[in-house]
């Protein structure tokens, strides 16, 4: 025979439906959310992966000084069974601040996926990198100026290595707005000058079932044999290949969050659920009792007042999937793109997603639903029927002192709700992680730039091919060499003049390998002064080791500072070598053509500019979630409060209370843990984020310095004080409705 209990479930879920609703948004968000975060990322990075052979993307690349003897180039292929294909490319500048770098029509390697229109064919045509072109407005069928020369945009692509708008493989930051690459005929790349060009050489292994292990020492006999050439400049092993392997490592660290973030929202939401369907019982204990009397078994009623809970939790699994499937899909996938050069997007069914995104909800909620209920229901019909649900005797009443009446009942009134305000507190916490993640990440790279712009040493540094004499004045002659850590991130090491006036604050040691210790290393890796740190060249596998005597404010990059001569030293270099020029001013004697490179404000604050372009989006979206998140929290729980103290409300309207006291009295005290909570959340958060946040960076290329606003935090406070006003008012309306009668019902 059909259950009866089951005619009761449309009855509570009406009598209830401010409560459902509310979890039935709140799950329904957060599904949204990560499911249509896990269905883009899972997308996006499986275009992604299948690129690498749908491309042909390369083993790795090699770049000389000149362009490699024919000869060579065969020998290399036979002895190392590879084949090598010429990627010469040639860096212009455009728009006066931006640089294009430009090569020849691919079709073995690295192959051009083209996102709209077509690749060129005439010799002033030209297609660009589809994300540059977003940035700056351009589309196809636009004029781009190059060497006084007009070339028109025929086609809008994504280069198979370049998913990541790196212009260095050593950059901190890969530049989308300033940077880009492009595509043109044969004739059109020999029709413009060889300044800027670059002899690059990708090769592709001939067998490709090898281990990592095989494919590393592979590339280290690659590298044995072009290091020999005496001209090598550059050498990247494609998984070393940051213009490669950023955007694909990004998205795996955002799954990871993302999946994180799902699972700890869903245990809160679990216990709320639970709190709440406890609320239930107490609520109807008396019919619960007069049941189990009557013969019905604690399975029976378990079964019953499970439905709830788990249908809602299954239909916000679907109308949050659908959502997440449909418009939030698109939107974090544009999100991708905006910060990407990925390949085009195709939309791929993911059961991992659904799986997480709704079986696991699903068993989290009924698993402590299940066990509130059991433990609650094994209590004696009797104790039901008298309203007793607590298993210990009941304890005196904690003594308060001789405090006004209006203060010691509502301290009263949160002494007894405690288990709910615990919750509420959990919960802003939570929120208010999020919140605060959201608010600080745009001061945090404004703070950044302005570091940078202060601690800079000098507004031109110029990198030079070979060295080359300038009459500018003020212009000061130094080195650099790039190393890599432990950790395999790369540390710039500058060799710079000892009574250097671009260097500030600070004098240079002059020790036996003593260095300056760039801040942004000492606060990434927590190293202490009069300790070694240990360097290594990638490519001869040498080992320097440097002894760290101070730090220096060097935000902008991750590098070490020496002097110039105990540099030529440490390298082995002539006592007059040096490798380019710090100058304040724009250095106009020396050629183009034998400046490799020129580091300006921009540079330095690049990664931030891309940072702020591409995830400002997500602080948004972050933000706006953990509002609506701490509003359903608090209003579940102010809710529980009101409801599980309806009685009390009733007796209080009785003893002459209008309706605007009683919920001053009740709405109040919800309000003081509100305020509480938020004031002994905002140091917990702080502590919560910078650990994550120091956890996260770790992973990072490069260092952000970990700021906080001063504004952030107060800022945070006020938007959880008026959130909680949209509550307070909800429930006022509600302690409005509560009769007087409700007093005399159930009285023993």
């Amino acid at each position: 025979m059909k259950n009866p209990l089951y005619k009761r479930v449309p009855r509570e879920l009406k009598s209830d439906f401010g409560k459902y609703i509310a979890l039935f948004l709140f799950l329904c968000l957060t599904i949204t959310l990560v499911s249509g975060f896990l269905v883009a990322d899972g997308s996006t990075l499986s275009a992604y992966n299948e690129s690498f052979s749908k491309y042909n993307i390369e083993d790795g690349h090699f770049t000389l000084a000149q362009k490699a003897d024919s000869k060579w180039l065969n020998d290399l292929e036979d002895k190392e069974d590879i084949k090598v294909y010429p990627m010469t490319y040639k860096d212009k500048p455009i728009n006066k601040k931006h640089t294009i770098r430009i090569y020849k029509n691919r079709k073995d390697i690295n192959k051009v996926d083209v996102m709209s229109g077509k690749l060129p064919k005439e010799d002033n045509e030209i297609a660009i990198d589809r994300l540059y072109a977003e940035n700056n407005n351009l589309e196809i069928g636009d004029n781009l100026k190059i060497q006084n020369k007009n070339y028109k945009i025929v086609g809008l692509v994504a280069l198979s290595d370049y998913t990541a708008l790196f212009k260095n493989n050593t950059d901190m930051m890969f530049d989308a707005n300033k940077f880009t690459v492009s595509v043109v005929t044969d004739k059109g790349f020999n029709k413009l000058n060889d300044n800027g060009i670059k002899y690059c050489y990708s090769w592709d292994y001939n067998h490709k079932h090898m281990t990592e292990d095989e494919i590393n020492d592979k590339a280290d006999d690659i590298q044995d044999e072009v290091a020999k050439t005496g001209m090598v400049t550059d050498f990247v092993k494609e998984a070393d290949n940051t213009a490669i392997h950023f955007a694909g490592d990004d998205m795996g660290g955002d799954r990871v969050m993302f999946i994180w973030l799902l699972y700890i929202i869903m245990i809160v939401l679990a216990f709320v659920f639970a709190v709440t369907t406890r609320n239930t019982i107490e609520k109807e204990s008396s019919v619960i009792g007069t049941l189990r009397a009557s013969g019905y078994s604690k399975g029976e009623l378990l079964r019953h007042y499970i439905v709830l809970p788990v249908v809602v939790t299954i239909l916000s699994a679907i109308v949050g999937n659908i959502c997440g499937y449909t418009f939030m899909k698109g939107y974090m996938a544009g999100m991708y793109y905006h910060s990407y050069s990925l390949p085009t997007y195709v939309t791929k069914w993911n059961g991992y997603a659904f799986v997480i995104t709704t079986i696991v909800p699903a068993l989290i909620i009924f698993v402590v639903n299940v066990i509130v209920l059991a433990y609650t229901l094994s209590l004696s019909p009797l104790k039901f029927l008298r309203h007793d649900l607590k298993r210990k005797k009941k304890k005196k009443a904690v003594k308060l002192p001789n405090w006004k009446f209006i203060t010691r009942f509502r301290v009263r009134i949160i002494l007894q709700n405690r288990s709910a305000y615990i919750m509420m507190f959990i919960g802003i916490i939570l929120a208010n992680v999020l919140l605060v993640f959201g608010l600080m990440m745009a001061p945090l790279l404004t703070h950044f730039k302005s570091e940078v712009m202060d601690s800079k040493i000098a507004n031109y540094q110029y990198i030079l091919k070979a060295p080359v004499d300038t009459d500018t004045k003020n212009a000061e002659k130094y080195c650099v060499r790039t190393l890599e850590n432990d950790n395999g991130e790369e540390i710039t090491v500058y060799g710079i003049e000892e009574n250097s006036k671009y260097l500030k604050d600070k004098d240079l040691p002059t020790g036996d390998k003593e260095v300056l210790m760039a801040s942004s290393v000492i606060e990434k890796y927590s190293l202490d002064t009069d300790t070694n740190y240990t360097l290594t060249d990638k490519y001869t596998h040498d080992k320097y080791k440097f002894k760290i005597k101070d730090s220096y404010k060097y935000p902008a990059t991750m590098a070490v500072f020496m002097t110039r001569d105990e540099f030529n030293k440490v390298f082995d270099k002539d006592k007059d070598y040096y490798t380019g020029y710090f100058s304040n001013t724009k250095i106009k004697d020396i050629d183009e053509s034998y400046i490799a490179s020129t580091i300006t404000e921009q540079d330095l604050t690049v990664m931030a500019d891309q940072l702020d372009d591409s995830m400002g989006q997500m602080f948004i979206i972050i933000g706006g979630f953990s509002i609506m998140l701490f509003i359903l929290v608090i209003y579940l729980l102010a809710k529980i409060v009101v409801e599980k103290n309806a009685k009390s409300i009733s007796m209080v309207k009785i003893l002459g209370y209008n309706d605007h006291e009683a919920s001053k009295l009740y709405n109040t005290s919800t309000a003081i843990v509100v305020a509480i909570s938020l004031l002994l959340s905002m140091p917990i958060c702080n502590y919560i984020i910078k650990g994550l946040y120091f956890a996260m960076m770790q992973d990072f290329n490069g260092w952000l310095t970990y700021y906080v606003a001063p504004y952030v935090l107060p800022l945070t406070v006020v938007i959880g004080g008026l959130s909680y006003i949209v509550v307070h008012f909800i429930q006022s309306k509600k302690i409005k409705k509560i009769p007087m009668s409700q007093a005399l019902k159930d009285m023993e």
